[in-house]
C-alpha cells in the first residue's frame, strides 16, 4: 500500500511538474532541463542506492527514500502556495526526487523478488507494474481535475501529493526489516558496486538486458517530457489534454500488464520483451506523426502498453537472471537508464525548439527501432549458439 500511495503522488506531480515548468519558462528546453536535473543527479545516487539496498534493510532504505519524496513535493507545494516559485527551485526538487527514487525503486524491487520467491518472480513483477499503471491513470487524472479547478491550481496538485507521500510512509513502517543475506556485505560500499558492475559484466544476459535498457530509454523515453508540448503545442489541447495523454497512455499500460500477468515466464518473457522494444519505438514515431488529438490518444495507449510491457519483461527477466544478493544493484543499474534519458531530454528539447518537434519524435522512434533491431538479433543469435532459450542464463 506504501508503494501505491508514493507512486500514485508521483503521478499526479508528474503533470503539474509539466505544467509548471511550461509555464515558468515556456519552451521544450525548460522541459528537458527539469528532466536533466534529474538525470543528472541520477547517476551519482542511482548506484549508491542499489549498493544501500543490498547492504542495508531494505524498509530503512524505502523510508529514507520516501522522506526525500516529502521534502521535493512540500517545497515545491509551499513555493506555489506562498507565491515564490521559480524555476532553479523546480531543478533543485528535480534532483531531490531522484536521489529518493534512487534508493527507493532499487530497495523495492528487491524487497518484491524476496517476498515472492523466485518461483512468482514474474508475477510479482508484473503485478507491481499493474500498481504502477493503475497509478498512472488515477495521478493524471486526479491532477487534471484539480487543474481544472482555477482556485485550487498546481499547488493543490503538490499538497495532495505531500499527504500522499506522508500516509504511504507510516504503511512502510508495517513492512518487515527485509536484511540483506549475511554474505552479501563487502568490506565497502565502493568494493560492493564495483563487484556489482562486473558481476552485471560477466553474467549473461544481464549485459544484453541492461544496454537495451539503457539505449532504448536513452532514446525513447523523453517523450514523456515532452507530453506538456504534445497536447498544447501540436493539438492545442492545453493542461486537461496533457493529463488526458499520461492517462491514456497509462491505460494502455495497465491493460497490457493486465494481460501478460501468469504468461510472462521463460521463453514467452523474452518474446515480450523483443516485441515491446519495437512496439516503443513504433509507437514515439506514431505520436510525431498523429494528424489529430484523438488519434495522438489512440497512440498513447499502444505506446503506454508497448513501454509497460518493455519495462515488465526487462526487470523481470533481470531478476531471474541474477542471484539475490545482486538484485539491489541490478536494480540500480537499469535505473541508470532513467537517468539517462533524463540527460537526453535537454539536448533533444533544444532539437525540438529548433527543428520541430514532431521531426524530433520520429527520429527518437526510429533510433529505439533500430536498438530493437539489434537487441533481437543479438538474442537470436545467442539462442541458436547456445541450443536452448534457457541456457542464456549464465
Amino acid at each position: 500500500m506504501g508503494g501505491y500511495l508514493f507512486s500514485l503522488a508521483i503521478f499526479a506531480q508528474m503533470v503539474a511538474r509539466g505544467v509548471l515548468a511550461k509555464d515558468l519558462e515556456g519552451s521544450n528546453a525548460a522541459l528537458g532541463a527539469v528532466s536533466l536535473a534529474f538525470g543528472l543527479t541520477g547517476l551519482i545516487t542511482t548506484p549508491l542506492g542499489g549498493v544501500a539496498a543490498d547492504r542495508f534493510p531494505k524498509r530503512s532504505i524505502l523510508l529514507i527514500s520516501n522522506g526525500l519524496l516529502l521534502v521535493s513535493s512540500l517545497g515545491i507545494a509551499l513555493a506555489v502556495q506562498f507565491e515564490f516559485i521559480t524555476f532553479w527551485m523546480l531543478l533543485l526538487a528535480s534532483a531531490v526526487q531522484s536521489a529518493g527514487f534512487s534508493g527507493l525503486l532499487p530497495a523495492r524491487m528487491a524487497f518484491t523478488a524476496e517476498l515472492v520467491g523466485p518461483e512468482r518472480l514474474a508475477n510479482g513483477v508484473v503485478l507491481s507494474q499493474i500498481s504502477m499503471n493503475l497509478n498512472r491513470v488515477v495521478g493524471p487524472v486526479i491532477a487534471g481535475v484539480i487543474l481544472g479547478f482555477p482556485e485550487l491550481g498546481i499547488g493543490a496538485v503538490y499538497w495532495v501529493s505531500t499527504c500522499l507521500t506522508v500516509v504511504g510512509s507510516i504503511f512502510f513502517f508495517g513492512l518487515p526489516p527485509g536484511h540483506p543475506p549475511s554474505n552479501s556485505s563487502k568490506p565497502s560500499a565502493l568494493n560492493d558496486l564495483v563487484d556489482g558492475v562486473r558481476y552485471a559484466r560477466s553474467t549473461w544476459p544481464l549485459p544484453l538486458l541492461l544496454g537495451t535498457s539503457a539505449l532504448a530509454l536513452l532514446l525513447g523515453f523523453p517523450y514523456v517530457a515532452f507530453l506538456p508540448s504534445v497536447a498544447e503545442d501540436l493539438f492545442a489541447a492545453g493542461d486537461s489534454g496533457f493529463a488526458w495523454l499520461s492517462a491514456i497512455g497509462a491505460s494502455g499500460g495497465l491493460a497490457i500488464a493486465l494481460f501478460i500477468a501468469g504468461r510472462a515466464e521463460g521463453l514467452v518473457a523474452w518474446k515480450i520483451h523483443n516485441a515491446a522494444v519495437l512496439g516503443f519505438g513504433a509507437g514515439i514515431v506514431a505520436t510525431g506523426i498523429a494528424p489529430t488529438f484523438m488519434t495522438a490518444m489512440l497512440v498513447m495507449f499502444v505506446l503506454g502498453a508497448a513501454t509497460s510491457a518493455f519495462q515488465s519483461m526487462n526487470a523481470t527477466l533481470t531478476l531471474a537472471s541474477s542471484l539475490p544478493e545482486y538484485h539491489g544493484r541490478m536494480q540500480s543499474l537499469l535505473q541508470l537508464g532513467f537517468n539517462f534519458f533524463g540527460i537526453a531530454a535537454l539536448p533533444l528539447g533544444i532539437c525540438a525548439d529548433r527543428f520541430g518537434l514532431r521531426q524530433t519524435l520520429v527520429v527518437m522512434g526510429i533510433a529505439v527501432i533500430g536498438v530493437g533491431f539489434i537487441s533481437t538479433l543479438i538474442y537470436k543469435t545467442k539462442v541458436e549458439v547456445l541450443g536452448h532459450p534457457n541456457a542464456l542464463r549464465g
